[in-house]
């Protein structure tokens, strides 16, 4: 009724063979991605370059922009359409729980601080009492998803907050109101570079 048995699947599987095509091309595109690495102009900076910023550096004050000192890290010229502003950068994704939607080893676009809700968003975090099961980082990137609960005098608190992997092969980290303190979201994607 509606459903796919083992056999049904692995006979759709061998009659289209487009999503290892597709796979292939996402895999190639990210092998021939390259960043190039440029020495801009302080009025260069944001108009069309970015930070390239390791993960484990990310949220190490990474939310003020304006403190980022000389030589602090390298910086990439993007040809991309969207416009640039302070508190982007790019940074290297490692793992494969966002995948299809971000490849092992991907350079993405970030932006930071996150404003508004975070609910739905593909996010950068800092974990303080936790590390990521698939890669033992404190640093993940995850679909944000949280449910809260409101007191009488209106305000509200976390009760869950589960960061959600795209890939099905993975658990999502779960936090309850305990953790959420050790939970700091530190970056939205913006976009998949390559």
């Amino acid at each position: 009724a509606g459903c796919l048995g083992a056999s049904d699947l692995r006979d759709a599987v061998k009659r289209d063979v487009s999503w290892f095509e597709r796979a292939a091309s996402a895999a190639e595109s990210a092998e021939r991605f390259v960043l190039k690495v440029v020495r801009p102009r302080p009025e260069e900076r944001y108009v069309r370059c970015v930070p390239l910023v390791p993960l484990q550096a990310a949220a190490g004050g990474f939310g003020s922009p304006q403190f980022i000192e000389e030589g602090q890290w390298d910086w990439v010229e993007l040809d991309i359409p969207r416009r640039l502003k302070p508190g982007m950068f790019v940074a290297q994704v490692v793992g494969s729980s966002m995948e299809p939607q971000i490849l092992n080893g991907a350079y993405c676009l970030f932006e930071g601080p996150v404003t508004g809700t975070r609910q739905g968003k593909v996010v950068l975090v800092k974990l303080r009492d936790v590390a990521d099961p698939e890669t033992g980082q404190r640093y993940t990137v995850k679909r944000y998803q949280s449910e809260k609960a409101t007191s009488e005098d209106g305000t509200w608190r976390h009760v869950k907050i589960t960061l959600k992997p795209n890939n099905p092969v993975f658990e999502p980290i779960v936090l309850t109101s305990e953790d959420e303190a050790s939970v700091t979201v530190v970056a939205e994607l913006i976009q998949v570079l390559g």
